[in-house]
């Protein structure tokens, strides 16, 4: 929840600094052509660091739903962190092999045939493991700064 508060603080920010854009509903077809616009889009979804904002978002809405023991929501979010995931590589697609190594090839579909079995001690057990592959795949891309906890 805190990064999220931090990323609406972050945006009301940038959108009330002059940042180049109108401030406008209609920012994008006041640029003038279409490969203008097709850039300040491409600009405004940026790389695979958005992506990973809403992964950590997800990430937090399984932690709660698990201690929650509401294994039907923390599935649709475990499912739409690889939604996220699979989206980031469009933009940046020399991320793909290690999400895939780490996360997504192993710990994710064991979760999720965790969540699917609710069980809730096997749940607790593989939920760290969760944790540490997200982690040893920061480290493996030089974002070892980022930790999920």
């Amino acid at each position: 929840m805190k990064f999220f508060n931090m990323l609406i603080m972050t945006a009301a920010v940038l959108f009330a600094s002059d940042n180049g854009y109108s401030t406008k509903s209609n920012w994008l077809m006041d640029i003038d052509s279409a490969n203008g616009r097709f850039e300040a889009v491409q600009k405004q979804f940026r790389g695979f660091d958005t992506a990973m904002m809403e992964v950590g978002y997800r990430y937090e809405s399984v932690k709660k739903a698990v201690d929650e023991k509401n294994y039907e929501l923390a599935l649709y979010h475990w499912q739409k962190i690889k939604t996220a995931m699979q989206n980031g590589y469009v933009r940046r697609p020399a991320r793909e092999e290690a999400s895939r190594i780490y996360f997504l090839d192993n710990t994710y579909e064991e979760f999720k045939k965790m969540l699917v079995s609710q069980n809730d001690t096997k749940i607790e057990e593989r939920f760290s493991y969760v944790k540490d592959s997200c982690n040893a795949c920061h480290i493996n891309q030089k974002v070892g700064f980022i930790t999920v906890k």
